[in-house]
């Protein structure tokens, strides 16, 4: 491989995202999917070149189910609302995966408990895409980003690296 055929990444943010407490709205099993909502009721981020406040605003319209070897399986589709510090609007929207291994779906009941659980213990990852107006910020337009997430007991929290 040349090393235009690699992939290599540059550290963005993390991200923290809060979500709708009592966990998601469970629309259940419809004639298409197991669908369930999370709302976002707000976060924050923070990078080098960017930092600010994730809107109370957009929600993800997660699908679950289980695996073959019985593990539990979601595909996440975000949408959502990043306000910078100094007031540009960031349209961040990401799908991603979401894999508990059998042995950890117990914990992952608990909301709470899923903190003391080691991220390397199930899969976790989005691929966030951006969109602003803003000039300044105006370089995210072209960004395609990878996230490693971890389940916290108010949400999640993403290190986000941007595609070199």
């Amino acid at each position: 491989m040349t090393p235009h055929q690699q992939l290599s990444g540059t550290y963005l943010c993390t991200v923290e995202i809060t979500l709708q407490e009592g966990g998601p709205l469970q629309v259940g099993q419809t004639p298409w999917r197991n669908r369930r909502i999370s709302n976002i009721t707000g976060g924050a981020f923070d990078g080098q070149r960017m930092k600010g406040s994730v809107l109370p605003s957009g929600a993800d319209w997660a699908e679950s189910g289980l695996d073959d070897d019985g593990n539990a399986t979601t595909f996440l589709d975000i949408r959502s609302v990043w306000q910078t510090d100094d007031d540009a609007l960031i349209y961040v929207t990401y799908s991603g995966r979401l894999v508990i291994p059998q042995r950890h779906l117990e914990t992952f009941k608990d909301l709470k408990a899923t903190e003391a659980l080691d991220p390397s213990e199930y899969y976790f990852r989005i691929a966030p895409t951006f969109e602003t107006s803003a000039p300044h910020y105006g370089w995210l337009n072209n960004v395609l980003a990878v996230g490693l997430g971890q389940r916290l007991a108010t949400g999640v929290r993403y290190n986000i690296f941007a595609v070199d």
